[in-house]
């Protein structure tokens, strides 16, 4: 049990030195920003190959009325197809419970956010940390589908960066995580079938060390910005 424990607390560790010690910036409104790749598919390890092209990447940013989200697919990878599109974002959470009315959608395709308060029912079987939090896009044939070509930004209101530096894990898959995208009609060659639900791996601990100068500058950055 105290491994276990000093296992989590690690990991915990390392995902907010992940996502408050990357990139800060000052202009007119101070923020802090961090990136999640998503570039594993949400498989048994045993079963990739890596490396992958990068699915999408998402860019999270502090800003005075809560946590940005750039959702950018690569576009350039091969497993984009005619037809496919971006499903679904379970991205893990461990602030205040919210109501669908957190989400602002700031540009591009409509979406719906949803708190789910069970940590059992991720995508592809992961299990949250604490809490998540998942953003449906439009189906197939909704003409306002998030495709491939698309960003996707919105805001979480009333968040910080400090409420998504928890994780998911699974067994035999890789963990820890900080979300699943879920892509419709995406195929790699030399993958059949390729996977629909891809992740973001929470940093190497040796990676996520390097940032620790970032540590203290949240909470300056929250005082600039009230």
């Amino acid at each position: 049990m105290r491994i276990r424990f000093e296992l989590r607390s690690w990991l915990r560790l390392m995902g907010a030195v992940a996502a408050l010690g990357i990139g800060v910036s000052w202009g007119h409104q101070a923020f802090a920003s961090v990136i999640w790749t998503f570039d594993l598919p949400a498989t048994a390890l045993a079963s990739q190959s890596p490396p992958y092209p990068t699915v999408a990447t998402i860019t999270l940013s502090q800003t005075g009325q809560g946590v940005q989200f750039v959702v950018d697919p690569n576009e350039s990878s091969s497993g984009f197809v005619d037809g496919s599109f971006v499903e679904r974002l379970d991205l893990v959470y461990a602030g205040a419970a919210l109501t669908a009315a957190a989400l602002q959608v700031d540009s591009g395709p409509p979406a719906d956010l949803s708190f789910e308060s069970n940590p059992n029912n991720m995508d592809a079987g992961y299990q949250a940390d604490v809490f998540h939090l998942v953003i449906d896009y439009p189906s197939r044939n909704d003409p306002n589908r998030f495709n491939p070509t698309d960003v996707s930004t919105f805001t979480v209101l009333g968040t910080s960066l400090a409420d998504f530096v928890s994780f998911a894990t699974a067994n035999s898959k890789p963990s820890p995580i900080f979300g699943v995208i879920s892509v419709t009609a995406y195929s790699l060659e030399g993958e059949r079938p390729t996977p629909s639900n891809w992740v973001a791996s929470v940093p190497e601990p040796g990676t996520a060390l390097l940032l620790l100068l970032g540590l203290g500058a949240l909470p300056s950055l929250r005082r600039r910005t009230r």
